[in-house]
């Protein structure tokens, strides 16, 4: 075989492998992560006023990890990627002689989006028609509850209203 033909063969070869591997997925900063629920604490008479209650917090259950409140009226709640279900513990005046716990359930169902190979998939989550549920009975603070949207795809708007 000739110089000629040895160049030509390995050049092809080296082709070859060079524009058939796939390039390495990066998973990008401006991907977005799995949503969170987003809630508004609402007036119980007047559901267009937003109103916090007074020495409020919530726990998750399962997890001693306080959910930090983003601003006086609205929280945004992680959900469960495995369940169907989230629950949560809902605390008014927390630490005194009058705390009330109301322990909400959030039910949900999960659509996943393939976003590539890096990245993963990315949950959406559908609240159903019964989306809260408070599971204690007694004294409970919060009243009532209101779908604002019930698809939860991003975090720009509420999702649930909670009346109080």
């Amino acid at each position: 075989m000739s110089n000629f033909n040895i160049k030509f063969f390995f050049t092809l070869i080296f082709g070859c492998f060079f524009f058939t591997c796939e390039k390495d997925d990066i998973c990008i900063s401006s991907v977005e992560e799995s949503p969170d629920l987003v809630i508004l604490l609402l007036d119980n008479q007047n559901p267009k006023i937003r109103k916090s209650p007074s020495g409020f917090i919530i726990k998750p259950i399962g997890n001693a990890k306080e959910i930090q409140k983003s601003s006086d009226d609205s929280l945004a709640l992680p959900l469960n990627f495995q369940e169907k279900l989230t629950q949560f513990e809902f605390i008014q005046n927390s630490g005194s002689e009058n705390e009330n716990i109301d322990t909400l359930q959030i039910n949900y169902d999960r659509i996943d989006k393939f976003i590539n190979r890096a990245c993963g998939y990315r949950a959406n989550f559908i609240l159903e028609p019964l989306s809260a549920i408070i599971l204690n009975s007694g004294n409970n603070w919060i009243k009532g509850f209101i779908i604002l949207k019930d698809t939860v795809s991003d975090e720009k708007a509420a999702h649930l209203g909670i009346l109080h």
